[in-house]
């Protein structure tokens, strides 16, 4: 089968005839509003920063454009003459090119979006899979971890056949599409692209038959970070036992999160009380300030597949903590969902939830700060969720200045967060399970889905046997 887009000059001369619709396969809008749709209904948000993988003449480029906020769509493709097609003729006419820098239009055949991407959430690849050989789609992936940030999301299109199919194999997929494994348009079954991305800090999911317009399925690729350990500082490179050694803040995933000696402490002393409060393995989990994974290293095994979801402004903790915690095989298994952002805005993960932590997470966060945390968590509850979360307690009235204190910290009555509480919809419950600096309190929109005060009062947390860490902290109740 003859495929124009393997002919530049060609191309060239159909697009400056006026073709740029017709020389990317047509159905110009049936495909144009089903990758919108699709990409809507798998979470894609106006906020989110998106590329365009073999966007073309912008036929899905003109709805991520009007839909995304200005400057937050980039495109790329092989042929530039289509991008410029795209950018004059689609968006000019259409009132979006002040919503689009033309420099986020890249010409490449290297899939190399790095000169405008960065750290980017959404990915879409319409048939572009479908036109390239296995290695291509390797080489594409692997440039693609250098500019998705932890947790961002590649959907790829692509014709599949039946895992064992033989070689020979060809496939009439209607319109005169005949796809085969040794040229294009080329079909796999969903092991070979499992195998693409293999040593890869990506996780594959198969999605499958989801109504594509030419009969494609679709696999979704999910990024853990850069697969290079050349941007680590040399505090970072410390084994663990070495790592002991460093003060709470430090250049390192279990340093930076506080004094590295309670790390494995606080660990399994927030999953303990998850536990105590009924957490079951269908329950979806939000752990704000996630971070190193402290609590992510057990809960993500523990909960089923898709059901974790961690939310931070450092990239690189959850990067480093998902290489060192818990490796690709688990990440690959239970697809954890992650987002980058310091503004406690977890509708970007659009889920209610039944237990939303933040295990040390108030006790840097100012007034406005806090307020943003708070009213973040009572959008975010299931109705009979359970907000979890320590602080420390003052004794008498303070202010706490606006902003971010950390590795200080700051202090609220126990009189204040109640009525800060009150004043998002929440029911509040101090508890007294123990903490090694801080203390624990629960909120719910429902008075109903707190414990009762005397179940509340045996959630103690009490450690036997264990009494101090290196600091001196008592760690029995």
């Amino acid at each position: 089968m003859t495929n124009i887009y393997e002919e530049a000059d060609r191309l060239d001369e159909r697009v400056r005839q006026g073709a740029h619709r017709e020389v990317i396969g047509g159905l110009w809008d049936e495909l144009g509003t089903w990758q919108f749709e699709f990409c809507k209904q798998m979470g894609l948000l106006p906020a989110h920063q998106m590329l365009d993988i073999g966007c073309g003449s912008l036929r899905g480029g003109v709805h991520f454009v009007r839909y995304l906020d200005p400057n937050h769509y980039a495109g790329l493709d092989v042929h530039a003459s289509l991008l410029d097609a795209g950018y004059e003729r689609e968006l000019g006419p259409a009132g979006l090119q002040d919503r689009l820098d033309r420099s986020r239009l890249i010409a490449s055949d290297r899939f190399d979006a790095s000169s405008v991407c960065k750290d980017v959430d959404f990915a879409l690849a319409q048939s572009v899979f479908t036109h390239i050989p296995l290695n291509m789609i390797r080489l594409c992936l692997a440039q693609l971890v250098g500019v998705m940030r932890p947790g961002g999301r590649l959907f790829a299109t692509y014709f599949e056949v039946e895992e064992g199919s033989p070689v020979t194999l060809r496939v009439e997929r209607g319109h005169g599409i005949v796809s085969q494994y040794e040229a294009n348009p080329y079909h796999f079954p969903f092991s070979d692209l499992q195998q693409a991305a293999d040593g890869l800090p990506i996780a594959v999911r198969r999605i499958g038959d989801v109504g594509h317009p030419r009969g494609q399925f679709v696999a979704e690729f999910r990024f853990f970070g850069s697969s290079s350990p050349g941007h680590r500082s040399d505090t970072r490179k410390l084994p663990i036992d070495e790592a002991m050694k460093l003060r709470a803040g430090a250049d390192h995933y279990r340093a930076y999160v506080g004094p590295p000696r309670r790390f494995d402490f606080m660990s399994s002393t927030q999953f303990a009380l998850l536990h105590s409060l009924g957490l079951r393995e269908e329950d979806k989990v939000l752990d704000v300030g996630c971070g190193s994974l402290r609590l992510g290293r057990l809960l993500i095994p523990f909960l089923r597949e898709g059901n974790y979801h961690g939310i931070d402004p450092n990239d690189w903790l959850i990067l480093e903590g998902a290489t060192h915690e818990l490796g690709m095989a688990a990440l690959r298994l239970k697809h954890p969902n992650f987002a980058s952002n310091a503004d406690f805005d977890f509708s970007v993960f659009d889920v209610p939830f039944d237990f939303i932590i933040a295990q040390s997470v108030a006790t840097h966060t100012g007034n406005d700060q806090l307020d943003k945390l708070l009213r973040g968590a009572a959008d975010a509850l299931s109705p009979l969720g359970v907000f979890l979360f320590s602080y420390i307690r003052a004794e008498e009235p303070c202010e706490a200045p606006d902003g971010w204190h950390y590795p200080a910290c700051v202090e609220y009555t126990e009189t204040d967060m109640v009525e800060r509480l009150k004043t998002v919809g929440l029911a509040a419950k101090p508890i007294p399970w123990f903490h090694p600096a801080a203390n624990w309190i629960l909120a719910a929109r429902s008075p109903e889905a707190l414990p009762s005060d005397a179940d509340a009062a045996g959630l103690t947390g009490h450690v036997v046997n264990r009494i101090t860490d290196t600091k001196g902290y008592v760690f029995k109740g």
